[in-house]
């Protein structure tokens, strides 16, 4: 009877101290935030409390190649764009070509006239302990953005809402077209 409860306890022990020496998963819960991406939404030029989706939006960032847009020949109210971070507290900007009216000619296997805009978006990034299995992520303070001027420009104006971009649940820049 003694060997049998020195037995029972043994197990239990060792039960224990294995139980208490393991870890916990670190796994990066899904509903985690991690670094948000650019929030920009549409209006109306003439009407500007009115959504104006752009036709054939198509959105290629700075350095990307053609066939790896942002966007490709959509229509749109609004859009999400990834920001480049690699450098913490320093001055970054990231240019986008914003192309309305994009249309392709399967025939030619080319796209034909488009209006296409050039917007640059200037921040600095900042990098945030969020937890040991997710890491940092960054947040974008003191955004700006300019718009480059050409002939036909068909974004007239543009306000920034939030110039801190730390979150994906409202816009953080309204363009009007």
């Amino acid at each position: 009877m003694k060997y049998l409860k020195s037995l029972v306890f043994a197990v239990i022990a060792l039960s224990l101290a294995i139980n208490l020496s393991c870890e916990k998963d670190d796994i990066c819960a899904e509903t985690t935030a991690t670094t948000p991406h650019l929030i920009i939404k549409f209006f109306d030029v003439n009407i500007p409390a009115d959504t104006k989706a752009v036709s054939g939006l198509s959105v290629i960032g700075e350095g990307l190649a053609e066939g790896y847009e942002v966007v490709y020949n959509t229509t749109k109210d609004s859009i999400i764009l990834p920001l480049r971070f690699q450098d913490e507290n320093v001055l970054t900007t990231t240019r986008f070509e914003l192309k309305k009216n994009t249309n392709f000619d399967t025939d030619t296997n080319t796209e034909t006239a488009s209006n296409t805009d050039i917007i640059e978006v200037s921040y600095t990034p900042k990098f945030v302990y969020v937890s040991r299995a997710c890491g940092y992520k960054s947040i974008f303070e003191n955004a700006q953005i300019t718009i480059e001027a050409d002939t036909e420009n068909w974004i007239f104006n543009y306000d920034i809402i939030n110039s801190t971009i730390e979150n994906e649940k409202a816009a953080h820049i309204n363009i009007y077209h």
